[in-house]
């Protein structure tokens, strides 16, 4: 005989009001939210002197800004 297990939905509540719904969005939120990068002189050279190189030989570049909360690509 096997059992079978019903996995994360037995944990699941069985309602969920919509103020339950809002308020696990912003601990959500809140919960993944970084903080703003502190780029010191060296970091700031290197990033310099990859965006030359890439210029130079034609290079595609990807950049990743930080906006307010986390990153943005």
């Amino acid at each position: 005989m096997k059992i079978r297990d019903r996995g994360i939905i037995k944990r699941q509540a069985a309602l969920i009001l919509p103020e339950h719904k809002a308020i696990q969005k912003e601990i959500n939120k809140d919960y993944f939210r970084q903080v703003k990068p502190i780029l010191d002189e060296f970091q700031v050279e290197v990033f310099e002197n990859k965006i030359h190189t890439a210029m130079e030989f034609a290079s595609p570049v990807k950049f990743i800004v930080w906006e307010e909360g986390g990153d943005l690509e």
